[in-house]
C-alpha cells in the first residue's frame, strides 16, 4: 500500500493490531522476576506474620479413670484456640489429635464402634489410630499430639520443633 491509500488515522497509530498484544522479552523478564521476589518475600516472611502455635510445657488432660476405653476427651491444645481430642482406643491405648479437620475446620467426632473421625461437614474420615485419612476431601491426616501416661494420669507431651 502508498502512503496516499494509507488512511492518516493508520499513519497516526503505526502498532498493528495483530502486534498490540505482544510482549517483549525485557518486560517477560521484569514480571517472572518481580512475581519470583514476591513469593519468595512471602514464604520468608510467613513464619514471622503467621506463627505456627508451639506448646512448651506438658498439659495435663484427664486422669485414666476418667476416660473409659471407647470413650474420649475433648480439651484446647496447643492454645485454648485449638480444639483437640483424646481418645481411649483400648485399655492401655490412647491417641489425642487436634479436633480441626483438615479440609475446612469443622470439628471431627469419634465412631468407637469404626475406630474412626468423622467430619460431617464433607463427609471425611480419619483414622483413630494414626489419624491417616481414610475417605473424602481432607487433604492430609489429622495432627497428632504425643501422649504420656504417667501416676494415673494423661499428659499431652510438647512436640519437638
Amino acid at each position: 500500500m502508498s502512503d496516499a491509500a494509507t488512511p492518516k488515522w493508520q499513519s497516526n497509530f503505526p502498532v498493528r493490531q495483530s502486534e498490540e498484544h505482544d510482549v517483549s522479552r525485557r518486560q517477560f523478564c521484569k514480571v517472572a522476576c518481580c512475581s519470583a521476589l514476591a513469593v519468595g518475600g512471602g514464604f520468608l516472611a510467613k513464619e514471622k506474620l503467621f506463627p505456627q502455635p508451639h506448646a512448651t510445657e506438658p498439659k495435663l488432660v484427664a486422669r485414666i479413670a476418667d476416660v473409659p476405653v471407647g470413650g474420649y476427651k475433648l480439651f484446647n491444645y496447643p492454645t485454648e484456640h485449638h480444639p483437640a481430642i483424646l481418645v481411649r482406643l483400648s485399655e492401655n491405648e490412647f491417641a489425642a489429635y487436634s479436633q480441626s479437620c483438615t479440609h475446612l475446620m469443622c470439628p471431627v467426632h469419634y465412631q468407637h464402634e469404626k475406630r474412626q473421625f468423622f467430619c460431617p461437614c464433607h463427609d471425611g474420615f480419619f483414622s483413630a489410630e494414626d489419624g491417616r485419612v481414610l475417605a473424602g476431601p481432607p487433604p492430609r491426616a489429622l495432627p497428632r499430639y504425643p501422649v504420656e501416661v504417667r501416676d494415673g494420669e494423661i499428659w499431652i507431651k510438647p512436640m519437638s520443633a
